[in-house]
């Protein structure tokens, strides 16, 4: 019998939402007994000798993911985290998977280190609730319906936003947790040109280049490349059996990026990415039906090219913009090559989109787009040997949406609404509407509502097996989204509460039809309540971020709670600058989950710290040293696929 591994349909059943908490005396006890912990860490800060934050709070924040175009992140409704590239490097991040665990409401499960799986879950929905975007153009798998950002190159990477909460209105399918915007295009008049080195445990070796220049008065061109390589460890031990085995890593990746400004109206951008990935993963099993040991590998190349232009006059703006992208997959036995390959899926797409953003007077502000897409699958691509059917060799979308903003003296007000036609799944509809009152200065009340969905991935609707197929006759999923904001300034402490409630019907999940298969389908209901509280503020020369969130996922179909998620989670970042020292201590705790949909089998809750330190010993060299998991702590994700142990990495950075 096929076991199923996390590489391939894994994603599948995976495609479910997770397990959500309630807020009681117990569960705040529990907490407070991990935040003691936080002590002996503390103690360690003065050691990494960081200081002076250098984030600059007299500039505001500009967003351009919550309605597409540029705004102050004072304006817009929902919560937003922006993580800059020098947080990134004060974190000393190895993979976008690093960043994105340190931000509020967002659960990562890992099946092992660099190049292995990982999915990540907002606001306790699945991996195919979140919509991730690169430079705004969609990042999502046509297959599994994910986003495995353990795969995105950590080194092309200048900026994230995170927006919470349904924005399907504005986007379409799949943002119903929320969005990831991953931007790798620098601002204008960026000048950085750098080489870095490294080294660190199971054997890792990386080596990465970027550089970032003003070409004449009226260009700016970015270009970066990097190799990563890794030994790895045992991913998914199995006594007995695969004793000994290790699971590396090797990574390639390419990026050339040109923006080029005409006149005051018009600019061009043009971008060309691509990385390469192939990771071995575990195929072992020991179980009733026998025994096998099987270490197999994933070989990915994946490649996207971007064409656009910009027309800016007065309160008008305009963006016009195609995307091609492309990515060839493999999935075989580490004992065959590529070509013998049985599984191999060479997924392309195509996305044009023309937005547009008028501001009609000093208080109402006017959006509107069209975004057109086609997804399909190469005629040569199999699982197992199998083809896949005929109708995965083209899926069109069209979505046509529009935003009205209203801000005036203390009243903010904005409503969006959004129609998606879909080849396969015909017209779907959402909408959102929100409104804000700052009743004191430093004060702002807000409430928002809106509608989403999750599209069936190919592999929900014609996955190619005999024994788990796919079901042609999905629908999508459904959410509705509550949410009641106050945020505010006190002190030295920027702070924001949020409650809400998801409500998620339809849910595609595994279940026996009439003859007794087990395929996708829509017969699953959940409900998410949650209380997310975040704070930032400065201390001398740290500068901290502090999330704490309580939820109550439940799977109303099975009156159990979401599998994987827990109930409660805690976070605490610290980062800091001061004359030749940098870098960061940053702490993640979460709660206990169940690993199953039915709740027999329990994760234990953890802690893992993380501390990174940075030197200049003269302008143009830096120094770094980070130590991951720095207290060896032992947990799971995932049940039988254990993290890392405690991993040290040194690397040396030269700036040209």
């Amino acid at each position: 019998m096929t076991q199923v591994v996390a590489s391939k349909p894994e994603d599948l059943p995976d495609a479910m939402p997770a397990p959500l908490p309630v807020t009681t005396a117990s569960t705040l006890r529990e907490l407070g007994n991990a935040m003691k912990k936080t002590l002996l860490a503390a103690g360690l800060l003065p050691v990494a000798a960081m200081a002076a934050s250098s984030t600059d709070t007299s500039q505001p924040q500009i967003v351009v993911t919550a309605t597409r175009f540029a705004e102050p992140e004072a304006s817009i409704l929902a919560p937003v985290n922006i993580v800059t590239r020098q947080e990134i490097e004060r974190l000393q991040a190895k993979s976008v998977t690093d960043v994105i665990k340190t931000l509020p409401g967002i659960e990562t499960i890992n099946y092992g280190g660099k190049g292995q799986n990982s999915s990540t879950a907002v606001r306790g929905g699945t991996a195919s609730q979140t919509l991730v975007l690169v430079d705004g153009v969609r990042f999502n798998s046509v297959t599994s319906g994910g986003a495995d950002l353990n795969t995105f190159p950590i080194n092309q990477v200048e900026r994230i936003e995170y927006v919470r909460g349904a924005r399907a209105s504005i986007y379409g399918a799949d943002a119903i947790g929320g969005v990831i915007n991953i931007i790798t295009r620098p601002d204008p008049g960026t000048t950085e040109h750098k080489v870095s080195i490294g080294a660190g445990s199971r054997q890792q070796r990386e080596a990465s280049w970027t550089s970032s220049a003003r070409i004449a008065e009226n260009g700016q061109l970015k270009a970066a490349a990097s190799y990563q390589d890794e030994e790895g460890y045992n991913v998914h031990p199995v006594a007995g059996v695969n004793d000994g085995d290790k699971h590396g890593y090797t990574g390639y990746n390419a990026l050339l990026d040109y923006q080029h400004q005409l006149n005051n109206q018009f600019g061009l951008f043009a971008a060309g990415r691509w990385f390469r990935n192939k990771a071995q993963y575990d195929n072992s099993y020991n179980n009733a039906w026998g025994q096998q040991h099987q270490r197999n590998e994933t070989w990915s190349d994946n490649q996207s090219y971007q064409l656009g232009g910009r027309y800016h006059l007065n309160g008008y703006q305009s963006e016009l913009q195609g995307n091609i992208g492309r990515e060839d997959i493999y999935n075989y036995p580490d004992s065959q090559s590529r070509d013998e390959a049985k599984n191999k899926t060479y997924i392309r797409q195509y996305n044009l989109s023309w937005l547009h953003d008028l501001a009609l007077n000093d208080v109402w502000r006017l959006g509107a787009g069209v975004d057109w897409r086609r997804d399909k699958l190469d005629a040569d691509s199999r699982s197992d040997g199998l083809p896949y059917p005929a109708a995965t060799t083209g899926r069109d979308n069209t979505g046509v949406y529009s935003l009205l903003q209203y801000q005036w003296s203390q009243w903010q007000a904005e409503v969006s609404g959004r129609s998606d036609d879909n080849e396969e799944y015909g017209r779907h509809n959402t909408w959102q509407t929100g409104a804000g009152w700052r009743f004191l200065e430093d004060y702002r009340l807000s409430a928002r509502y809106g509608t989403g969905f999750r599209a069936p991935s190919f592999n929900d609707l014609y996955y190619p097996d005999p024994y788990m197929p796919g079901n042609p006759d999905l629908h999508p999923e459904e959410s509705r989204n509550r949410e009641l904001m106050l945020d505010g300034v006190s002190g030295v402490l920027t702070w924001r509460m949020t409650g809400y409630r998801n409500d998620i019907d339809q849910m595609i999940q595994w279940a026996p039809n009439n003859s007794g298969l087990w395929r996708p389908e829509n017969v699953g209901k959940a409900r998410i309540d949650g209380l997310e509280l975040e704070g930032e503020f400065d201390t001398g020369w740290l500068a901290h971020r502090i999330s704490l969130e309580f939820k109550d996922p439940q799977d109303l179909s099975k009156d159990k709670q979401l599998q994987r998620i827990a109930r409660r989670n805690a976070k605490w970042v610290a980062q800091g600058e001061w004359q030749q020292y940098s870098g960061s201590l940053s702490w993640i705790y979460q709660g206990e989950r169940y690993d199953d949909a039915s709740n027999s089998v329990t994760l234990g809750g953890y802690s893992v710290w993380d501390l990174a330190v940075g030197y200049k010993p003269a302008a143009a060299w830096k120094l770094n040293g980070k130590i991951a998991n720095l207290l060896d702590k032992e947990y799971e994700s995932a049940q039988g696929y254990p993290a890392a142990g405690r991993s040290v990495y040194l690397s040396v950075d030269y700036l040209l």
